[in-house]
This record gives structure tokens, sequence and C-alpha cells, in this order.
């Protein structure tokens, strides 16, 4: 649906949107603070778990809701539901310092996060009518997510290393102004009458490729989840490197460089095309090798940084290239089912990470990573096969 507004209520609209990320980034705050959560709780492995890694989940649920709710309700009425979840959820998240009361809260956070995504990014497409201008937009939001990730993980990491590691949760309180500028600044976009009117009509297949691709997504979700992404602290905490405050910088470098990344994507895509994913598949896996053979603080920054870059690097290219593949009438379902995936991938990833652990019967989670590796490598050769077969049939 095209909305009409002015360059500066626009551009005040393309903020506040921006400004979802805070809901979106929410685990950044928690992963410094992983092994601290583990200590505290150390008889409710299951529940640490699920306080680190289950938004994801409920994400899954609540993309696939927020898309519902966008055909029936104000797109703006959505987003600010979304955002009191997750400010709720949030600020309130270790009031009392129990385990099931913070799993509560963390669910709250996973379904603002959920609505807040979904609907950000499809607000950003009815706000920007021209091609051009979508695309720039839809990047400077996915900068800002690293750029979130960015504040999250350095704050987090000094707030923490006082020794209360409750602090890092400060960080939520930014939710409160993100709030307001949905309040203010959001314009009212109401459902597309032509599109209800159409909803009796058959839907055109999503198509082998786009749910090949999603198979790839969610496979691609739980390694990164199981290494770089939440487990850096557990990797210097292991290979004893640092402390919290250490572990902070690390995720930040690594949050600095991607935000860098995202913002030249364009380039990055228009230069590999399809080979995009391959290439950061490989990277993964031959920086996951490094990690594991050579534990250091240059691996934790720099190596750590080059693999979770990579991953920066396959989101961005899911929401380039994976909607191209499906019908224009399926792009938003696409929108949905990619966000769900992330979330199934990401939840599964903590849980997955603990499992190989026990497989291999090690305590320690920077062995389980070469696993990880051969299985990016797995996937870069599938990418392969899947890129030589879509060239056959266009020619």
């Amino acid at each position: 649906m095209k909305v009409e507004m002015s360059k500066t209520k626009r551009t005040l609209c393309l903020v506040a949107l921006m400004l979802t990320n805070l809901a979106v980034m929410n685990d950044l705050v928690v992963i410094p603070v992983i092994s601290d959560l583990y200590g505290e709780f150390a008889g409710h492995m299951g529940l640490v778990n699920y306080i680190v890694s289950g938004p994801a989940l409920i994400i899954v649920l609540t993309s696939l809701l927020a898309s519902f709710l966008c055909k029936k309700l104000d797109k703006k009425v959505v987003l600010i539901i979304g955002g009191v979840f997750f400010t709720v959820g949030s600020i309130l998240g270790v009031l009392v310092i129990d385990p099931y009361y913070m799993a509560f809260m963390r669910t709250l956070v996973g379904i603002g996060a959920g609505i807040e995504q979904v609907v950000a990014v499809s607000m950003i497409a009815d706000v920007y009518e021209d091609e051009n201008e979508r695309a720039k937009a839809t990047g400077y939001y996915n900068a800002t997510m690293s750029f979130v990730g960015i504040a999250y993980s350095y704050l987090a990491g000094v707030l923490a290393s006082s020794g209360v590691w409750k602090n890092a949760f400060m960080c939520y309180l930014a939710a409160v102004p993100m709030l307001i500028f949905l309040f203010l600044f959001v314009p009212s976009v109401k459902p597309d009458k032509d599109a209800q009117e159409e909803k009796g009509k058959e839907k055109e297949p999503l198509g082998f490729r786009f749910w090949a691709l999603e198979i790839s997504w969610f496979i691609a979700n739980l390694l990164f989840g199981a290494t770089v992404l939440y487990y850096v602290a557990v990797y210097v905490s292991e290979n004893l490197l640092g402390d919290v405050a250490f572990t902070g910088m690390a995720t930040s470098v690594k949050q600095i460089v991607g935000f860098i990344l995202c913002l030249f994507f364009g380039g990055i895509y228009k230069a590999l095309k399809r080979h995009t994913i391959t290439v950061s598949y490989f990277i993964a896996a031959v920086t996951l090798v490094i990690m594991v053979v050579a534990p250091s603080k240059f691996c934790a920054v720099v190596i750590a940084t080059i693999c979770g870059c990579c991953y920066k690097i396959v989101f961005s290219y899911m929401y380039a290239h994976g909607f191209s593949l499906v019908p224009a009438s399926r792009i938003d379902d696409s929108v949905g089912i990619t966000t769900a995936v992330y979330g199934i991938g990401t939840f599964f990833s903590t849980y997955f990470a603990t499992w190989l652990m026990s497989v291999m019967h090690t305590d320690r989670a920077t062995e389980t990573w070469m696993v990880a590796a051969v299985a990016f490598a797995v996937l870069g050769v599938v990418e392969i096969v899947l890129g030589v077969s879509e060239k056959k049939e266009l020619s």
C-alpha cells in the first residue's frame, strides 16, 4: 500500500523503523553474560538455553502472526503492540533473579522482536515505493541492525564488568525512546482492501529454489548460533583469553565490521551474485577451524569477526536474493517465512551446541566448532551444485 508523506516525515518514519532493531538485536545484550547465566543457574541448563535463545523460537510464531495481523489491523497499531511487549519484557527482565521469571520475560521480548522485525521491513516497502529508494532504505535498516549490535555488545560488556551481570540489562532502557518514536512518526497503514478481496484466489507456489534456500538458511542459523554468534563469551572463558569486558569488546568489533559490510552489501552482491552465500559458507568453515586449532585473543577478535560477518552477508543475501525467487504476490509471505526460519534455527542453536558437547563427551564448546566447520563446507558444496543446476535450467 502506497503511503504519501513529505520527505521530512518519511525520514523520521525511517528513523523510527530503524529503532525497532533495538528489539530485533535483543540477544546481543545477553551474549556477553552467557557464562555468568550458566554459573548463576547451574542446575537449570535447559532454562538458561531458553533465556539465551528462547526469543528466537517465539519470533517463529509471532513473525507469522504479524503477517496475519497486518492484513486485519493498522500496521502502526501492530508495530506499537510489538513495541510494548518488548519494552515490558526487556526492562523488567531481571527485576527478579529467577530462571523461570527470566524465561517468561524473555518470551515477551521474543513476541515484541518478532512483530517489530516483520512489520518494520513490510512498512519500508509501503513508505518507499521506488525500488531504488526502497533498496537504499533497506540497506540503512540492516546497517542500523549492526550498529545497535555494536552498542549493545559494548555497553553490556562494560556494565557487566562491574561484577554484577544483571547490569547488562540496563541497555534495554533504550526501548523507551523507540516506543515514543513509533507513536510519533510512524504513519497509519491500514489493510489493503484489494488484497483482501483476492484472498480467496489460489496462491502461487513459492518454488523449489526458495525452499532449498530456506533449508540452507535454517542450518546456517543453527551453526552460526552454536559458534560465533552466541558462544564467543564461552570461547573466551574456556581458553582463558579475557574477562567479560574483553568479550564485549570482541563482540563490538564484530558488529562494527558487520555494520560497514551492510552499508556496502550492494557492491558485494553485485560482484558475487549467486556465489555470495557460497563464499560466505567456505570462509565460515575456514575461520572456525583456525579458532579451534589456534585459540588466542587474535582469534577471538579478528577471526571471530570474519566468521561472524559471514552471517551478516548471508542474512542480507536472504533478504536480497531470496525474495527475487518468489512471485510478487508471495513476497509478504516470504518475509514471514524467512523470519520464522531464522527464529527456529537460532532458537535450536544453543540446544544443538550442548547436544554436540554431549555426543562428543566434552565439557568444552570449542571442540564442537570443528563439526560446524565441516557442516559449513558441506553447505558451500551444496550451493555450488544448486548454482550449476540453476544455470542449466536457464540455458
